[in-house]
């Protein structure tokens, strides 16, 4: 599991101060590209309020 604010620093070098749409937003247009390509297999879960999950 990959929580939301290790990918939000890894990715932007800064500090993550909460909730920020940025890594939702992010990962929500990276599904729907992937989905695109395979629509049959999810590759990228949601543990709710902690991070995402690759499978």
């Amino acid at each position: 599991m990959f929580a939301k604010a290790n990918i939000y620093e890894s990715v932007w070098h800064e500090e993550y101060l909460g909730d920020n749409n940025a890594v939702k937003t992010h990962f929500s247009n990276l599904r729907s590209k992937l989905e695109k390509l395979s629509p049959e297999n999810r590759c990228i879960g949601t543990v709710w309020e902690l991070g995402y999950r690759i499978y």
